[in-house]
């Protein structure tokens, strides 16, 4: 199999990428140069998933052995490559910012996580539209745009439903009724209390309750009524108004005691949950 991430060849110019990954997944939004040409060839263990921002001057894409597709304005539309899959072609850009945002899964990884729901027969689909699955990547491209203050519990959760989404029409395994024992909950709360300041991942709160990161998500709102990252988002804003209320600590302090690592992000998910910004809302807890 040739590499892990989908490299723009014989490129004039360096792309701008930003990378993260997590347990099975990763994900990357990449920025090449105005009015670049280069090629590309794709084949992987890795299944692949992309939104494009594109618009070609020339160009053209090639699955296996099938005809070439010419299209030039891809703007919205994806392009899905399963493990095992070949595909190459070449682009001539315009003069304007094209981008694309892509998920890259190991079906190994998940496939136990997914409850075995993976198909054997999976097909490539170039530049289609699916405007779920559209929504959850661009809500990567925003979440890559955060940078290191990104919310590894939220990334998590989110690329584990995009990649059911990816795959809804395919899977035909009924799901069962997850369950949450009270002592598995108790143990993840007690976990969460303990850790507000550290990052907490789904991968953590799922072993604190001996399951998957999929079955976890789905047995916590279950019982809950809000995700993993809800619960943990509001005990953080929780924790901060304490904070706030005491006036002890600044607002850049208060944001890491409570598990922030940007102290912007801190502001805006306070003002989100409180209508007011921590600043304000320490005065008024005069």
């Amino acid at each position: 199999m040739t590499g892990q991430r989908f490299d723009l060849k014989n490129s004039q110019s360096e792309a701008v990428r930003r990378h993260r990954a997590w347990p099975g997944i990763s994900v990357e939004h990449v920025i090449p140069a105005q009015g670049d040409r280069f090629a590309y060839q794709w084949q992987s263990d890795l299944h692949f998933c992309a939104i494009h921002d594109i618009l070609l001057k020339d160009g053209g894409i090639r699955a296996g052995g099938g005809r070439e597709e010419k299209r030039k304005d891809l703007r919205g539309l994806l392009t899905y490559v399963p493990a095992g899959a070949e595909v190459e072609g070449w682009s001539e850009l315009t003069q304007r910012q094209n981008s694309y945002s892509a998920i890259y899964f190991n079906p190994g990884e998940l496939h136990e996580e997914l409850d075995q729901r993976f198909p054997d027969d999976w097909d490539v689909r170039l530049y289609f539209r699916d405007p779920e699955l559209s929504a959850c990547l661009h809500r990567f491209t925003r979440l890559l745009e955060q940078g290191d203050g990104a919310d590894d519990l939220y990334a998590e959760t989110l690329g584990l439903m995009t990649v059911l989404t990816l795959h809804k029409n395919q899977i035909d395994q009924p799901a069962r009724k997850p369950a949450l024992p009270r002592r598995a909950l108790a143990r993840v709360v007690e976990y969460v209390e303990a850790n507000l300041a550290n990052p907490i991942s789904l991968e953590d709160l799922a072993a604190q309750a001996g399951l998957s990161r999929f079955h976890f998500n789905r047995a916590f709102k279950a019982e809950t009524g809000e995700s993993p990252y809800q619960y943990v988002l509001r005990q953080r804003i929780e924790s901060a108004r304490v904070l706030l209320a005491e006036r002890r600590l600044s607002v850049e302090q208060i944001a890491a005691a409570v598990g922030f690592r940007d102290s912007s992000y801190f502001q805006k998910a306070f003002k989100a949950r409180t209508g007011m910004n921590p600043s304000d809302f320490a005065k008024q807890s005069r």
